[in-house]
């Protein structure tokens, strides 16, 4: 048999080239989703990324496999370019499912502890505001006097740094009248 092109009667070279451009569909799609994965997951899923590259250097090597399997399809080896077609798919959709399952996993563990270490901060600030004294701080708040009192702000009052620490005095006016804040 010589280098030219022969005849396909059988039509095994149409078929080649349909699973050929198919892969390439596929591998088209593929790469469309990688790039939405890595979008999605961000920076909390640096092991995504690392999937994710894996899974383009195999989709790269695919598509060389690929063009090397088209090339053997139009030249001679009619069923075995469609079998090597169906490999390359059958790889890129496995290195895709494997970077889609790293990414997801590894997102949703991320995910799961920063949402526990806020419920932490959450649950203890609420546990605070039903004690006596948070009761307290609610209702000095409601009065309109908790920010008056935590920063020193009422009329005649006066803020003074003591031994390194601040403290706030109430002052006498001209006629040695004094302001209080309004109780709860």
């Amino acid at each position: 048999m010589s280098g030219d092109l022969v005849d396909d009667p059988d039509g095994h070279e149409e078929e080649g080239i349909e699973a050929f451009n198919r892969m390439a569909d596929a591998m088209q799609g593929l790469q469309t989703r990688m790039g939405a994965l890595e979008i999605g997951l961000g920076s909390k899923v640096a092991q995504a990324e690392r999937a994710a590259s894996k899974a383009e250097t195999a989709a790269v090597n695919a598509n060389q496999t690929a063009e090397h399997a088209e090339a053997t399809a139009r030249a001679s080896a009619r069923s075995a370019a469609s079998w090597a077609v169906l490999g390359a798919v059958a790889g890129l959709l496995g290195a895709g499912g494997a970077g889609y399952w790293l990414g997801h996993s590894s997102g949703r563990e991320n995910g799961l502890a920063d949402g526990y270490r806020t419920a932490l901060g959450e649950n203890a600030a609420a546990s605070w505001a039903n004690t006596p004294n948070g009761q307290l701080a609610l209702a000095l708040d409601r009065a309109g006097s908790l920010s008056m009192l935590a920063q020193c702000t009422s009329q005649n009052w006066k803020a003074e740094t003591r031994d390194g620490r601040r403290f706030c005095f109430p002052m006498p006016d001209a006629k040695q009248n004094v302001t209080g804040w309004r109780l709860p």
